[in-house]
């Protein structure tokens, strides 16, 4: 199904100030966008050109709540979709190219300088232009898009996070491009999903929670050295037959407690100095095997897996806030009030671009509900 059945073509900015922009097409943004349509909102999703984020990619959905059976990630995105524009939102497809953030007067173009959560006093002034004392009711911020410039009372940054890839031949679909910290993917993600052959890149997939149950009985491959590499061997024992641990170095980042229950496990198999190569397919494409290098000798061996989960870690898609909102030390978004405010007025962020630790598809809607919710406050105060 597509994200854009039924929206019709060339799509118009309003000329008049918005109470709301949603920037982001996935969970996060949609859910915010009902909740403030709900609420009476003006609010516009700009869904970007490829909308959906990596549930896009998603052959079935087995853990978002009130789908029993499961659900094809596009669906429930087209229906998550079709929910806001019922509410009353107006999807726009088109990506934000620039944000000019203000807190009051006009809004600053000024390049800003980036902050970081751990060391704010070290950090850049912010741009000219930004002024904490000023009246948060008179900050008005301009969007900026390839038809337009939309003016808004209040943003809602969604733009969510892609997976880091080890770029290899047939990782991803054909037609999908991996842009790590940009704001679309063009032919969609190479997701966290199902998909055709398992997994969403036909057998490689980025979220053990999300697919292990797809892989009961079979043989899978996982490269990383750190938390998140043990978090998904520990999902993926149990339900897959073997489950191979690769990395490339010869020691672990892992914390020693996580580590210890890996190597607990009878049915995982270690392997230190071990870097993935290629991809191995059948004449259906399904993923039969990996060639692996071994990084002391340089020798190489075949390793029969149906499924490899790369846990190298996330890009947070953050380039429309760099230097105006705080980053963590993770390099995501930094809140510092209830609902993802941040210290610009009217500027929240919700999902995977704030989200380093759980990064799921109703986490994602959690966040985009509880900035909507927030931001209906912030401008009853506006109209007041």
């Amino acid at each position: 199904m597509s994200i854009w059945a039924n929206v019709a073509a060339g799509p118009t900015l309003p000329t008049d100030t918005v109470d709301a922009v949603v920037v982001g097409g996935g969970p996060a943004g949609w859910t915010a966008a009902i909740y403030l349509a709900r609420a009476c909102a003006d609010t516009v999703v700009l869904a970007g050109t490829a909308p959906g984020g990596q549930l896009m990619d998603t052959g079935i959905v087995e853990n978002f709540p009130g789908f029993p059976e499961g659900i094809d990630g596009p669906e429930l995105m087209a229906r998550m979709r079709e929910q806001a524009e019922r509410a009353g939102a107006r999807v726009l497809a088109l990506d934000a190219d620039n944000i000019r953030y203000a807190t009051g007067g006009s809004p600053s173009a000024a390049t800003p300088g980036r902050v970081s959560a751990e060391a704010p006093d070290k950090a850049p002034d912010k741009a000219p232009g930004f002024s904490p004392g000023t009246s948060p009711g008179r900050a008005v911020h301009e969007v900026v898009t390839a038809e337009g410039t939309m003016r808004t009372r209040a943003i809602v940054l969604a733009t969510g996070s892609a997976p880091r890839r080890l770029g290899l031949p047939g990782e991803i679909r054909p037609g999908g491009e991996s842009q790590p910290g940009g704001e679309t993917q063009p032919g969609g993600e190479a997701g966290t999903g199902g998909g055709a052959g398992l997994g969403g890149g036909l057998g490689v997939a980025y979220c053990a929670v999300c697919e292990a149950p797809l892989f009961k009985g079979r043989d899978v491959a996982v490269v990383g050295g750190g938390d998140s590499a043990m978090e998904e061997v520990l999902a993926l024992s149990r339900h897959a037959r073997r489950v191979h641990l690769l990395h490339r170095g010869d020691t672990f980042r892992a914390t020693p407690v996580l580590l210890g229950r890996v190597r607990a496990l009878p049915h995982v198999e270690i392997g230190t100095g071990r870097v993935v190569r290629a991809l191995r397919r059948d004449t259906d494409g399904r993923l039969v095997g990996l060639s692996v290098e071994h990084t002391a000798t340089g020798a190489s061996e075949d390793l029969a897996v149906q499924g490899l989960f790369v846990a190298i870690g996330h890009e947070p898609r953050t380039r429309l806030a760099d230097g105006f909102i705080t980053l963590t030390a993770t390099g995501h978004l930094h809140s510092t009030g209830p609902g993802g405010a941040t210290e610009l007025p009217g500027v929240f962020v919700a999902g995977d671009v704030a989200d380093d630790r759980f990064r799921q598809a109703v986490t994602a809607a959690g966040a985009g509900c509880a900035a909507a919710l927030e931001i209906t406050r912030y401008l009853e105060d506006v109209h007041a």
